[in-house]
């Protein structure tokens, strides 16, 4: 997951500068037995090997242990400045491993060849600014999933996300009422908001935002390469999607 360079900069983020920070850290991820030198550089430099002999070593909490790391280390954070400004170096070096560092934690970084950095910022700052944040906050566990590897839980939250969003959507759209996530879709389809001339919702299942929905829903696993590919195009699929959505209800609906 991560180079041997960013390897060396996450122990170096840890600061365990002191004997009992090394052994509270060791205790804490199991490390206690691997942890081995006379001196703090010592003993650090023997965590830095392990992760790098080890890439495949999961954490307490089943997750590739250098992650854990990391999200510790973004957890345990009480700088002024942001985390990136604090450790540039560790920064620039999950940026070359394809990783943006963030307060939160770290993500995996969108192809830069495809318009979807840009529309994932704006998409984000529209949720924002319309109130959408229980949808905010399933999109960002998804992405935290993704860059996890947990592909079925980002899976699951890109779902989730999506269904908060037509539910909110449909307050706005329709004034809300009682009513099923699919009888919600087939609403804002009657309202207009999902336009027919662009074949986006056709009430017979070969719709645009009908086929859309089911290819968040495939039937069966994919385990392997396939999962992980399989999650990535969802992820790209959801930002492309309903950004063009949040972009048009912020410009043609006004909430209540």
């Amino acid at each position: 997951m991560f180079s041997r360079k960013t390897i060396i900069e996450i122990v170096n983020a840890l600061n365990l500068d002191t004997y009992d920070k090394v052994e509270r850290f060791a205790l804490e991820f199991g490390l206690d037995e691997i942890v081995s030198g006379r001196y703090v550089k010592e003993k650090q430099t023997s965590i830095a090997k392990y992760l790098i002999a080890n890439p495949e070593a999961a954490g307490p909490n089943g997750s590739a242990l250098a992650l854990e790391i990391v999200e510790y280390i973004t957890d345990n954070y009480h700088g002024f400045e942001t985390l990136p400004e604090s450790y540039p170096q560790l920064a620039n070096s999950l940026d070359k491993d394809g990783f943006e560092l963030t307060n939160e934690g770290i993500r995996k970084k969108l192809p830069n060849k495809l318009p979807l950095v840009e529309q994932e910022d704006q998409l984000m700052a529209l949720l924002s600014k319309q109130g959408f944040d229980v949808a905010k906050g399933h999109y960002d566990q998804a992405v935290a999933s993704h860059a996890r590897g947990e592909w079925a839980s980002a899976n699951a939250q890109l779902r989730t996300f999506v269904e908060e969003f037509i539910d909110k959507a449909y307050d706005i759209v329709c004034s809300g009422g009682d009513q099923s996530n699919n009888q919600k879709r087939i609403a804002l389809a009657k309202s207009g908001f999902f336009v027919s001339k662009y074949n986006e919702y056709l009430f017979n299942g070969t719709g645009f935002i009908e086929g859309f929905w089911k290819r968040l829903h495939p039937e069966g696993s994919h385990p392997g390469l396939s999962e992980q590919s399989d999650s990535t195009f969802r992820l790209h699929l959801v930002i492309l999607v309903i950004h063009y959505l949040m972009v048009r209800l912020d410009e043609n609906y006004k909430q209540a």
